[in-house]
């Protein structure tokens, strides 16, 4: 599968931030090569998505609220919602394993932050999203 040159940055970069933390980055191209082999002969974004899940939740813990992907929505609402959307390529599973990743980065500091500042842990709306272009 041919990759954005903005999804190989993000996905290099990831792979370096998941290599601080112990993973090792040939295992993260491993899984998401394998990803991309699933979704070769196919043009749906449910594969991709399904193909991108599965390849980062084998080297990394998600968190639960931060998996929120919206396809078709309108980028300015969502900022004028209070959200900050993270457009990514909506066919791309490695795209998908990287906002995944993200959101869930953002997810575990929002969590921490609330932790820090006492404030109840509570369910809250995430503030980010990934937003799928098709």
């Amino acid at each position: 599968m041919s990759h954005s040159i903005e999804t190989q940055d993000r996905v290099f970069r990831m792979a370096a931030q998941l290599g601080h933390s112990g993973v090792d980055p040939i295992d993260l191209f491993l899984v998401l090569n394998e990803a991309d082999r699933c979704v070769a002969l196919s043009d749906d974004p449910h594969g991709a998505e399904e193909a991108g899940h599965r390849a980062i939740s084998t080297v990394m813990r998600l968190a639960p609220e931060s998996v929120m992907i919206c396809a078709q929505q309108d980028e300015p609402k969502l900022r004028a919602q209070g959200m900050d959307p993270l457009p990514f390529d909506g066919r791309d599973p490695a795209a998908y394993a990287w906002v995944m990743f993200e959101l869930s980065a953002r997810a575990d500091a929002e969590r921490r932050s609330r932790w820090r500042r006492c404030l109840s842990q509570a369910f809250s709306t995430p503030t980010a999203i990934g937003l799928a272009r098709l």
